[in-house]
């Protein structure tokens, strides 16, 4: 036992982190699941046999993050691989976001991935692993409403790769992974809010476009097996991230858009009772009403 690899998937109760963990177990991978939703993710263990085990953990808690790591690699005596899947979203502007909300999101998909990394390179050096955190073409795109979740795409991106210089001569291998639109329950939750549906609309095609959760399942499975630097689906985003400072730095094509995406997010608000109302897509914690 102590011999077949590990791998540690977190966000794994639904969406891509359950497809991952279910697609490196089908590599051969011993799996640990960790995320809040307890019985999701203990359903999710129990249809992957033996050979995994899940955790109900909250990422922002590094005392339960290390716990769970610790108790991996007692059992299973090494961790070879690590997916820092965990995410939530919200949809608001920033003259009018709940700062809970900013918080939460920074907590959740910076935080934990910090919580991930730290609790994880013990584990690590001893088996020259492969370590992965999840960014988005959020990190690049700055699409208005979403600058909680673009703000911590981004710090996910730039963590990772300085992560990734100083452990470089460990052997141990850092990669992030980059994708678009995913018909997950961000976006499906996202797309019921008016002015994010508005948003996603008016986007530069292929853009707009929603893909299968299952291209980015795959694309990270494959990533972890082969320790990529880089992992991204749909193919176009090679593009779009060699164009970021183009999307990045050029707001015109909002100019007309966002008083009525204003109008929106304040008709969204005053129906749900305020800002700290509005949606954040957290299914384990229920800040959204």
């Amino acid at each position: 036992m102590a011999n077949e690899r590990v791998a540690v998937v977190t966000g794994a109760a639904r969406g891509i982190g359950a497809g991952v963990a279910a697609g490196l177990a089908q590599k051969g991978y011993r799996v640990a699941l960790i995320g809040l939703e307890g019985d999701l993710l203990r359903a999710n263990a129990r249809a992957l046999g033996e050979r995994a085990m899940a955790f109900e953990t909250d990422v922002t808690d590094r005392v339960a993050v290390t716990s769970a790591f610790e108790s991996i690699r007692e059992r299973w005596g090494r961790i070879d691989a690590v997916v820092s899947n965990a995410g939530i979203t919200n949809y608001d502007l920033l003259q009018t976001m709940s700062p809970t909300h900013f918080e939460r999101v920074i907590g959740v998909n910076l935080g934990g991935t910090f919580n991930a990394i730290q609790a994880s390179l013990p584990a690590l050096k001893e088996s020259k692993g492969y370590f992965l955190g999840v960014a988005s073409i959020a990190a690049a795109s700055a699409p208005p409403g979403m600058a909680a979740y673009g703000a911590s795409k981004a710090a996910t991106e730039s963590l990772c790769d300085t992560f990734r210089s100083e452990v470089v001569h460990l052997g141990i291998g850092v990669g992030v992974a980059y994708f678009g639109w995913l018909a997950t329950e961000l976006v499906k939750t996202g797309e019921g809010h008016p002015a994010f549906n508005f948003m996603r609309m008016h986007l530069p095609r292929p853009l707009r476009s929603i893909a299968p959760v299952d291209i980015a399942v795959k694309a990270i499975v494959e990533g972890v097996v082969r320790r990529k630097r880089r992992v991204m689906a749909p193919g176009w985003l090679r593009t779009a991230l060699a164009l970021r400072w183009f999307f990045a730095g050029n707001p015109s094509r909002y100019r007309e858009l966002m008083p009525e995406i204003e109008r929106l997010c304040a008709a969204e608000a005053k129906k749900r009772g305020g800002p700290e109302k509005v949606m954040i897509t957290d299914p384990a914690r229920k800040l959204s009403s």
